[in-house]
C-alpha cells in the first residue's frame, strides 16, 4: 500500500468512529464520571485499544450490542457510611425521568453496584456503576433485545457458531432412531 492509501485509510476509520452511535445522552454518563472524579478523587484509568474495540462492535454488532463505552477509575476516597445515598442521589439527579432505576445491590464488604435502564425505539440502553473499594466501573451500552434474543438461542459472531454442541460421529449415533442406528443384518439381529 502506498503512503496516501495507509493515510486515507487511517482518516476514514478516524471519521467513521466519531460516528459510531450513542449510548445515552453525553450529559447522563458524563455527570456520573465527574462526580466520580471531584468527589471521590477517582483517577482514571487508560484502557488500551478501547477505541479500537468500540468501533469493532459498531461495525461487528455482536449478539445485538450497537455501542458501549467503559470506563475505569482507581484510589477512590469515600467513607462507607455516606457512599450509598451519595451515589443515589448523583444517579438519581444525572439521569432523567425516562432512565429507570433497575438495580442496586450494596453488600456487607462495601461494594455497590447501580443499574438504570431505558427503552430507546426498538433498542434498549443500559448504564451500570459498579463501585468496589478503592475501584470503579461505569459501563453503557445500547443493544437491540430482539438480536440479543437471537444470539443466545444461536450464538454466532460473523458466522462462527459459538455454542458448545460437538458434533462427533458418537453424538451422531446417539440421536438417530434404534432402527438407523446401524443396519439390520440378515438374519434379523442387530
Amino acid at each position: 500500500m502506498t503512503k496516501k492509501a495507509i493515510l486515507t485509510l487511517a482518516l476514514s476509520l478516524f471519521v467513521l468512529g466519531g460516528y459510531l452511535p450513542a449510548e445515552a445522552k453525553p450529559g447522563e454518563y458524563s455527570q456520573i464520571v465527574r462526580h466520580l472524579k471531584s468527589k471521590y478523587q477517582a483517577k482514571k484509568v487508560k484502557i488500551p485499544f478501547m477505541f479500537l474495540a468500540r468501533f469493532a462492535v459498531g461495525i461487528v454488532r455482536p449478539a445485538g450490542v450497537k455501542s458501549f463505552s467503559v470506563t475505569l477509575f482507581k484510589d477512590l476516597k469515600f467513607s462507607y457510611d455516606r457512599l450509598d445515598a451519595e451515589m443515589q442521589s448523583a444517579m438519581r439527579d444525572s439521569f432523567g425521568p425516562e432512565w429507570s432505576p433497575a438495580l442496586r445491590v450494596r453488600n456487607r464488604e462495601g461494594q455497590q453496584v447501580y443499574m438504570y435502564m431505558r427503552e430507546d425505539g426498538s433498542n434498549v440502553r443500559v448504564a451500570v456503576v459498579t463501585i468496589d473499594k478503592a475501584q470503579a466501573a461505569i459501563i453503557r451500552a445500547t443493544f437491540s433485545p430482539d438480536r440479543l434474543a437471537d444470539f443466545i438461542n444461536d450464538p454466532k459472531v460473523l458466522g462462527i457458531s459459538l455454542n458448545d454442541n460437538d458434533d462427533t460421529d458418537v453424538d451422531k449415533d446417539d440421536d438417530k432412531k434404534p432402527d438407523e442406528a446401524a443396519p439390520a443384518k440378515p438374519d434379523g439381529t442387530n
